[in-house]
């Protein structure tokens, strides 16, 4: 048997709440987001490993995107239009026959690699200062003496470009102080975070009361027909109408590519976990963007080290849980499905070099 292939008699069901070497997740994921920040590439190229081994991909995807969002953001600012790319990438992989089999994709040389070069791309990218949520303190927020002390906007014309005939009337002010801190009349981005802010903390105190908070379905939002309706929408609505205010066009491509991210396998728990894109996307219309920053410094090195990705998963086969009979099936032929999945790949690739 290959020494790089994982043959782990494990399923999916039992790797909840562990990694494949049994870390718990909340650390294996804490350690990944500390060697990412420190720019530990090899720490980072393991723990990354522990998640795709058990084919917890979204949740991998969830903390590279979060660490994007809240380390990185400005300090490599067209790093979402790569990510979006890699993504995608990504799921032409997934369509050529894993869809049901994600775990098997461990042993995909090109999922290995994908993986392995973001996040040396990652660690090698110029950080920025951390951004620190903003707590929106229930008791007080709502209270409209204390809110009156919040609202700056000179006037409500701001998010009148904005709101729909069916968004709901209670979340206009909050709009309208968003929209004013995002245009060239504040460019605030501690005030807009805030009312972003403000307005998920209005949902979920909605939801806690069994009472709907909907607003009108928005065109441009692709996830399932029944999360369109959130009053996130509303928000990236705003950023994007403030974003196109400045004509810059590399600030829509990047903004466009954030959104995508933001909008992979979407629920309603997507918003909270990825709420950092946001803010990256806030940032990018409020601060000036450096867009001669290079999205990879040092292609050679990252590709020097990805070579060696497979002694990542040499290592990490040390702890694979295998049956006993695993000497038995040294040479045996490969199962249809995995056929399959080649003789797809062979003709993608034969499409590429037609449509070329």
């Amino acid at each position: 048997m290959d020494e790089f292939e994982i043959n782990d008699m494990r399923s999916e069901k039992d790797f909840k709440g562990i990694t494949f070497s049994k870390f718990k997740k909340t650390e294996a994921k804490k350690e990944l987001l500390n060697s990412l920040k420190d720019g530990k590439i090899e720490n980072a190229l393991n723990w990354s490993a522990e998640f795709i081994c058990i084919g917890a991909f979204i949740d991998l995807w969830d903390i590279l995107l979060n660490f994007v969002g809240k380390h990185i953001h400005l300090g490599n600012p067209k790093l979402p239009i790569y990510l979006d790319l890699r993504f995608n990438n990504f799921k032409e992989i997934v369509q050529c026959g894993y869809i049901g089999f994600e775990m098997n994709m461990r042993n995909n040389n090109k999922i290995r690699k994908l993986f392995g070069e973001i996040i040396i791309v990652l660690c090698k990218s110029q950080k920025k200062h951390s951004i620190e949520s903003i707590k929106i303190k229930k008791t007080d927020e709502f209270d409209m003496t204390s809110i009156s002390t919040k609202l700056k906007a000179p006037n409500v014309n701001y998010g009148t470009e904005l709101f729909k005939k069916d968004d709901p009337k209670e979340l206009f002010i909050a709009l309208n102080e968003f929209m004013y801190h995002l245009s060239k009349d504040s460019l605030n981005s501690l005030d807009a975070c805030y009312w972003m802010e403000w307005i998920l903390e209005f949902e979920n105190m909605c939801k806690k009361k069994k009472e709907i908070c909907v607003c009108e379905r928005r065109s441009f939002v692709s996830v399932e027909e029944k999360f369109q309706k959130e009053p996130i929408w509303m928000i990236w609505d705003a950023i994007f109408i403030s974003n196109n205010a400045k004509k810059s066009e590399i600030s829509k491509k990047i903004l466009k590519s954030i959104f995508d991210l933001f909008c992979i396998r979407y629920t309603s728990g997507s918003k909270r976990k990825r709420k950092y894109l946001i803010y990256f996307a806030i940032s990018l219309i409020t601060e000036k963007l450096n867009d001669k920053i290079p999205i990879i410094n040092d292609k050679s090195t990252v590709d020097n080290i990805n070579k060696k990705i497979n002694l990542i998963y040499k290592e990490i086969k040390k702890n694979e849980v295998s049956p006993a009979t695993d000497y038995l099936f040294a040479g045996v032929e490969k199962s249809n499905r995995e056929k399959t999945i080649e003789k797809l790949d062979a003709f993608n690739k034969m499409n590429t070099i037609i449509r070329n």
